[in-house]
């Protein structure tokens, strides 16, 4: 729920359900009489202002206008103040690279204090100075929005509290409420939920002082968020009313739709069918008068989604399914930038569309007794029968082609996501791999110059006609040159393992030593965390059965196995390390083994924080993760599992005790 919720109140607040399409007579009177480009300037600027959350093309409009009027002035601080309302109208349209490259102008601009003096008397501020860091904050304000539109949740928290810093430098109480609002609903994403009700309350009480009320239905949805995740209901349902009743006597559609939603899923989670039902519809009507006031297209899928859901709760599933068909009509919609969520939401969908069939199924059986026992009654009958039956086939049709369809989309996405989590292992591969093929390449170069200056002093030798020198001297070349063969044979033993990594899998089995390959991923992972991290530093452990024999697997799958294992190890002890204080020595250890009954295992072991045993049993389901957002997609462990269990025959087990280690154990039959 909240991603959707989120979206729509941090680029539609406040939308207005009277929002008109034309300037006020105030705003026109303003543009016709200005005499200068400063009186331009400040009208184009309040008929950008009054279309900035109703009408986003009208609102760019201007805001091309206000840069254009304040580059002719060479006035900088204009210049960034436009930059920032045009960047912001771009991130509402999913433009992020265009916004990107004009906040960072505008940061370029507002940074400067030798720009404070070159601009127009415009924001009411007392000095240039505190004009420059009110822009200064609105920019942090609009980057940190960005950031958090393209899952970059810490830099989003940074950018909202260094402009929550700037406006209590010059004391602007409605940029502290917007940061502290904004803070609050980061820390509740990232579930750091005593942080979020700190901040939210925080901003609670800004909008009472001063009066600043059209945030505040936004921030009581947020509270109500918090103490329904603390488990409180009657308290989180109390501020979902107050929320709702805000946002309606503030004329804000979107958080009156944010707040019917969340009292939609708080009935259906209760499942209690008519207040449900009341609130989906409410949630629909609202939806479709945001799209109306704000003429763009939002995605009316979810909204359709809770009423099938409320439907369903009252058994009433004619129209459940109706709604059904229509939610999956709409999932284009859906964020596709937000890949993870999309699978899941098909996934979801495909589900309750297979139950549905098997209710569809029913109906057949149950009409076509019916019908039997119809056809005693007559003609009239039957042929009302008929109807029906005709009726309930077409839709049966219907649903195949939208659960084909469904299918499909989930298909390309999981492959999509596949390819991502690999490439995303490619990149740590990468800095590992500069590490450890520079030793090799090292040794080339060394023992090449060395037999450089052996041949020369081989034909000085030569030369003077002492040839038991020159024989001397010829043993030497040639042990640097079995030296040079070895170590270019190391670097291309990596080069091609990087290569096997990158290419898709074409299940092609290679008799390969475990000990070799398991050794140069466990360094390959650790060289890459710390080209991310260089203070991180860990002690690496092998115990390599030196009696294994080589196997027969498929190198690229077995290699993707162990790297997720090793990187996984490491970023365990690594977040330990930042707490648990300097007695503490990350370790992550690699041991392997013969099975007693034929083939070869694998033991890696950590002793990082361990795996909660309330989530134990989720690890190995897709897109289950523990790692904050944008830091993984939930599929390595899965995948591993697959390629080991599915593609091998074999075993993967994990052991762990909370607080102290994590040990995964790959057993592998011979095939």
């Amino acid at each position: 729920m909240r991603p959707f919720i989120k979206i729509l109140v941090l680029l539609l607040v406040p939308v207005l359900a009277n929002a008109q399409q034309h300037l006020p007579d105030s705003t026109i009177k303003a543009l016709k009489n200005a005499s200068n480009d400063s009186l331009r300037y400040r009208a184009k600027m309040q008929a950008y202002l009054y279309f900035e959350e109703t009408n986003r093309d009208s609102a760019l409009y201007y805001a091309n206008q206000t840069l254009l009027l304040a580059r002719k002035n060479d006035k900088q601080l204009q210049i960034a103040r436009s930059l920032a309302s045009k960047s912001y109208q771009l991130i509402g349209i999913g433009r992020y690279a265009e916004a990107l490259k004009g906040l960072l102008q505008a940061f370029s601009i507002a940074e400067d204090p030798k720009n404070a003096s070159s601009s127009w008397i415009l924001i009411p501020q007392p000095t240039p100075e505190k004009n420059r860091l009110l822009i200064l904050s609105t920019l942090h304000h609009m980057f940190g929005i960005l950031m958090d539109r393209t899952q970059n949740t810490e830099q989003a928290l940074f950018h909202f509290k260094e402009g929550k810093k700037i406006a209590i430098e010059i004391n602007n109480s409605q940029r502290m409420l917007i940061a502290d609002m904004n803070i609050g609903n980061t820390y509740l994403d990232l579930n750091k939920i005593d942080s979020a009700f700190i901040f939210e309350n925080e901003a609670r009480a800004i909008a009472i002082k001063s009066g600043q009320q059209k945030y505040l239905g936004y921030i009581l949805g947020c509270l109500g968020d918090i103490a329904l995740k603390r488990g409180d209901k009657a308290t989180a349902k109390q501020f979902y009313y107050e929320a709702a009743h805000s946002s309606g006597e503030q004329n804000n559609l979107s958080g009156l739709y944010s707040n019917y939603f969340r009292l939609t899923n708080f009935y259906l989670a209760g499942k209690e069918k008519d207040s449900s039902l009341y609130y989906a519809i409410k949630t629909l009507q609202t939806f479709k008068a945001i799209g109306q006031a704000t003429g763009q297209h939002i995605n009316i899928g979810v909204a359709y989604e809770n009423l099938y859901h409320s439907y369903k709760l009252r058994k009433q599933l004619d129209s459940a399914f109706k709604y059904a068909g229509m939610a999956l009509a709409a999932k284009d919609s859906i964020n596709k930038n937000r890949i993870a969520s999309l699978a899941q939401f098909q996934t979801l969908s495909f589900k309750e569309q297979l139950r549905l069939q098997d209710l569809d199924k029913e109906k057949v059986l149950y009409q076509s007794k019916v019908k039997a026992y119809a056809a005693f009654a007559g003609l009239g009958i039957f042929i009302i029968i008929v109807l029906i039956l005709y009726r309930n086939n077409l839709q049966k049709h219907k649903a195949n082609k939208t659960l084909e369809k469904t299918l499909t989309n989930l298909k390309t996405t999981q492959t999509q996501l596949i390819q991502s989590e690999k490439m995303a292992s490619l990149g740590e591969l990468t800095a590992g791999i500069a590490h450890e093929i520079q030793n090799p390449l090292n040794f080339v170069n060394n023992f090449s110059e060395v037999n450089t200056e052996l041949i020369e002093e081989m034909q000085h030798e030569i030369d003077k006609g002492d040839y038991d020198e020159v024989k001397a001297i010829a043993n030497d070349i040639k042990e640097n040159q079995q030296k040079i063969s070895q170590h270019g044979k190391r670097a291309d033993f990596i080069v091609k393992g990087m290569l096997q990594h990158s290419r898709t899998s074409t299940g092609e089995r290679q008799l390969t030593d475990i000990n070799i390959l398991a050794d140069e991923f466990l360094k390959l992972s650790y060289h890459g965390l710390r080209a991310k991290d260089k203070n991180f530093n860990a002690e690496l452990v092998t115990h390599f059965d030196e009696n294994l024999p080589k196997v027969d697997i498929v190198q690229q799958d077995i290699g993707r196995v162990l790297l997720n294992l090793f990187n996984n190890a490491f970023y365990a002890v690594n977040q330990k390390a930042k707490t648990a204080g300097p007695g503490y020595k990350p370790t992550v250890e690699i041991t392997t083994f013969a099975l007693p009954s034929g083939g070869w295992g694998a033991k890696v072991r950590d002793n990082g924080n361990g795996i909660p045993d309330a989530i134990k049993d989720k690890i190995m389901q897709p897109f289950f993760t523990t790692k904050p957002t944008g830091e993984g997609t939930g599929l390595g462990l899965s995948l591993s599992y697959d390629i080991v269990v599915k593609g091998h025959g074999g075993n993967l087990e994990v052991d762990t005790r909370e607080r102290e280690f994590t040990e995964f154990t790959i057993k592998l039959p011979i095939q």
